[in-house]
């Protein structure tokens, strides 16, 4: 597995994203949405990739040998200032409860010590029990409800946040 940033070129992962909203979000984001948010100077895209070696009867792993790079999982965050926000975490259905999303994370915390990021915020359906004890164990705590804010169906969100250390002393 690894962490890849998406670039607006990068037509491929930008479909299989979309493709991926799609399939476990009710409220999923076009391609056009992905392609206008790389356009964002201060969002990021990373997906996680595995590259699969095909089938064969040969033993090579060189990477002339490798597989096609299949998704595994993304996130999609904004960041200004000292302040973070992850607007999409998602991982595939089969993947799931695998590391994807929590290496996402630590990626996202060495992003911070690198942008002096202290401060990550996320909005959360009230519905989605399996993302806010993901999120607790990541170290996010819930500050709080903001009524009706999902439309697509209609629904309350958990605002919830995670304070990041960036003076090094937490640097491991």
């Amino acid at each position: 597995m690894e962490i890849i940033e998406i670039k607006k070129d990068q037509q491929q992962y930008i479909s299989e994203i979309a493709a991926l909203e799609s399939d476990i979000f009710p409220d999923p984001w076009s391609e056009k949405s992905i392609r206008d948010t790389l356009e964002n100077p201060q969002a990021r895209i990373w997906a996680i990739i595995s590259r699969q070696a095909p089938p064969c009867s040969c033993a090579s792993t060189a990477p002339e040998h490798a597989g096609k790079p299949q998704l595994l999982g993304y996130v999609i965050f904004y960041y200004v200032l000292d302040e973070g926000e992850i607007a999409r975490i998602a991982t595939t259905p089969q993947h799931r409860r695998q590391g994807v999303a929590v290496r996402l994370l630590e990626k996202m915390r060495a992003f911070s010590y690198e942008q002096n990021i202290t401060r990550w915020l996320l909005d959360v359906r009230i519905s989605n029990e399996t993302a806010i004890h993901f999120y607790k164990a990541a170290g996010f705590a819930e500050d709080g409800v903001r009524k009706n804010f999902y439309a697509n169906p209609p629904e309350d969100a958990i605002l919830m946040s995670c304070e990041v250390e960036t003076s090094g002393s937490d640097r491991a």
